[in-house]
């Protein structure tokens, strides 16, 4: 081998050994000291509409007990929720916060619907109720899932009650025109003055009620509303959420919560 060949194998070996070298401490870099930023996952509550509060409405039903009332909406026509929490805050007349409550309530995509506490006893008179929604756990569904379960109020009779311990009563029927066996069936009852305000409110519940079959209900006061009545409301919602085999026909896959 010549001179001139031993030069050129040292330097092709030195070549390869520089490259492996340097191959090995860039692989050693990128692993602990090279972090490139992570492509961020999509929020998908930021296309999502707030939960809406239309109006709220605390009722003095007699001394210091009251019910309070809330309409609400959700705009977001795939997107409904199965726990929508919630506070409200009982402030007296000198503004002085009393006292507070939880609750949660369900909502289906492009629904509004009524919220109702009913039987609040306070130890003195309220004067105004605030309501905040705290949370929501947002469910994608399907389209079908809002229109599958179809439930209709009918024959809704307001009539007053003349005897003791009674005042007025609302009753009827809700027919469940779908083919799903429901485990229960919210009712809420509103009694409107002619301005279209709220002076009375009530709920009852419908278990076990099968498909195509009709339901009758009534719910009651024991005393006289604060307004004269003009027409009655009667909404019926069925928590779709819960209903397994209804969740499993249509899907609710992307789930998450939305802190407010």
């Amino acid at each position: 081998m010549t001179e001139s060949q031993r030069l050129t194998r040292q330097i092709v070996v030195a070549l390869v050994f520089f490259l492996v070298v340097g191959g090995i401490s860039f692989g050693i870099y990128r692993g602990f000291v090279y972090s490139p930023t992570p492509t961020p996952t999509p929020n998908p509550t930021i296309n999502l509409a707030p939960i809406q509060v239309i109006f709220t409405k605390l009722l003095n039903v007699e001394n210091n007990d009251y019910d309070f009332l809330a309409k609400v909406n959700n705009s977001n026509t795939e997107y409904g929720s199965p726990t929508v929490e919630y506070e409200i805050f009982f402030y007296d007349f000198a503004g002085k916060l009393i006292s507070s409550r939880t609750g949660s309530f369900y909502i289906l995509p492009g629904q509004t619907k009524y919220v109702v506490e009913p039987l609040l006893k306070f130890q003195g008179p309220i004067n105004r109720a605030d309501f905040k929604i705290k949370s929501v756990d947002w469910e994608k569904l399907q389209p079908l899932a809002g229109t599958a379960t179809t439930l209709l109020t009918r024959n809704v009779a307001y009539s007053q009650v003349s005897r003791l311990g009674s005042f007025a009563k609302v009753g009827g029927e809700v027919y469940n025109s779908s083919d799903l066996d429901l485990n229960l069936v919210d009712v809420i009852v509103v009694v409107l003055d002619a301005n279209q305000e709220p002076i009375a409110v009530n709920k009852t519940n419908i278990s076990t009620f099968l498909a195509r079959t009709a339901r009758g209900f009534e719910v009651s006061w024991a005393t006289p509303f604060v307004g004269q009545m003009s027409r009655v409301d009667a909404e019926v919602n069925a928590n779709v959420f819960e209903n397994s085999n209804f969740l499993r026909t249509y899907g609710g896959q992307e789930k998450f919560k939305q802190l407010y």
